[in-house]
């Protein structure tokens, strides 16, 4: 059966690649004014002209004749500084609604189930205090099969597990370079357009990232079913909570605690020194003023933005799974991409391959460079 071609999807690729319509109509020999009317739907929209589009930005036909992801601005959370810019902000969006639109098609086929998890329910928003944002941190470790005092040792597979898939957002897959977007985090949306999925932008350090998987996961269950005017801190204090369980926080921090305590603790909770002076400081345990001092001490040492000790980074593995359940055997790049609706580059990116050890094993050699 032969789709029909949905002129918002020129909008759609102009976003994504961070273009203007004039560039695009540009490329794809078209004038723009003319390119402007078949995306407002006021001209038709034909395969020659679809074909032209392909040409010049890489995207296959498909691209422009799959249903456009039902996900409005409104429904994603996303971490980003107010700094951000603008156009990054729209790619980035527009990557996370492909990456939706995948990721259904995918779990669909694979027959997905995610775990029953504890949201938050208050319709009318308000803010929740701390113990009720403990008690639901505490109630997701308890999912995960960890401990009151116990590390999470990968988040990602901690959250995969739950049936909530994670993925890698590279607003550039087709870049060899990998540039970390400044000002940009993490995005998610809940269940209520299918699997809940979790986006972090790369490139950070792996205690970050930790983090803002974290806060993610705390925005599905925190902010799903309800509004709230003070969202981000809600989230962050999620966060904290999952990554350093008041229990482990009690026992391993004291109010004269020092920047090298506290990278001691960093190693085994994989949780930065400045999101561990911050749990301190909420459960109180550390004062306002001593929280101040350390947070002067580590911009003595220039602590910031490199911080000491290590943590391993982590890669999420489900969205290939799914991807490979969803594929037939030893798919060839023009089934990955009609299948898709995407550029290769872009399904390497949502769905990368498996960490080196494993990487000799995975049936989708084609998506590989």
């Amino acid at each position: 059966m032969t789709l029909s071609l949905r002129p918002e999807r020129i909008l759609a690729v102009r976003d994504l690649l961070g273009e203007t319509l004039q560039n695009l109509a540009l490329s794809a020999g078209i004038s723009q004014s003319y390119l402007s009317e078949i995306a407002g739907g006021t001209r038709p929209f034909t395969m020659e002209h679809a074909e032209k589009i392909a040409a010049a930005t890489g995207f296959p036909i498909e691209f422009f004749q799959v249903d456009a992801p039902a996900i409005g601005d409104t429904t994603l959370q996303f971490r980003k500084l107010k700094s951000s810019k603008a156009k990054t902000t729209r790619k980035a969006v527009q990557y996370f609604r492909e990456a939706s639109r995948m990721v259904q098609a995918a779990a669909s086929a694979s027959g997905l189930k995610t775990t029953s998890l504890p949201y938050a329910n208050e319709p009318n928003g308000g803010t929740l205090d701390e113990s009720e944002i403990e008690h639901l941190a505490n109630a997701v470790r308890t999912r995960m099969q960890l401990g009151p005092t116990e590390p999470v040792p990968n988040v990602t597979r901690a959250i995969e597990r739950l049936g909530i898939v994670v993925i890698p957002v590279l607003l550039d897959p087709t870049d060899e370079v990998r540039v970390v977007e400044e000002g940009h985090f993490g995005i998610s949306h809940g269940g209520d357009h299918g699997v809940p999925m979790v986006g972090f932008f790369p490139g950070s350090s792996p205690d970050r990232d930790r983090f803002t998987l974290g806060h993610e996961l705390g925005h599905i269950l925190l902010h799903s079913h309800r509004l709230s005017e003070d969202a981000e801190r809600e989230a962050n204090l999620f966060a904290g909570a999952l990554l350093m369980p008041e229990a482990a926080a009690r026992r391993d921090l004291h109010s004269q605690i020092t920047l090298s305590q506290l990278a001691r603790v960093k190693a085994q909770f994989g949780i930065s020194i400045q999101a561990l002076i911050m749990r301190a400081a909420a459960l109180q345990i550390i004062d306002q003023q001593r929280q101040r001092s350390l947070f002067v001490q580590l911009s003595a040492r220039g602590w910031r933005q490199n911080e000491p000790v290590e943590v391993q980074p982590e890669h999420p593995i489900l969205m290939r799974r799914l991807l490979e359940l969803s594929l037939p055997d030893d798919p060839s790049s023009r089934q990955i991409e009609e299948a898709t609706g995407l550029p290769r580059a872009y399904v390497r990116a949502i769905a990368p391959s498996p960490p080196r050890r494993t990487e000799g094993t995975g049936r989708l050699s084609p998506l590989r460079a």
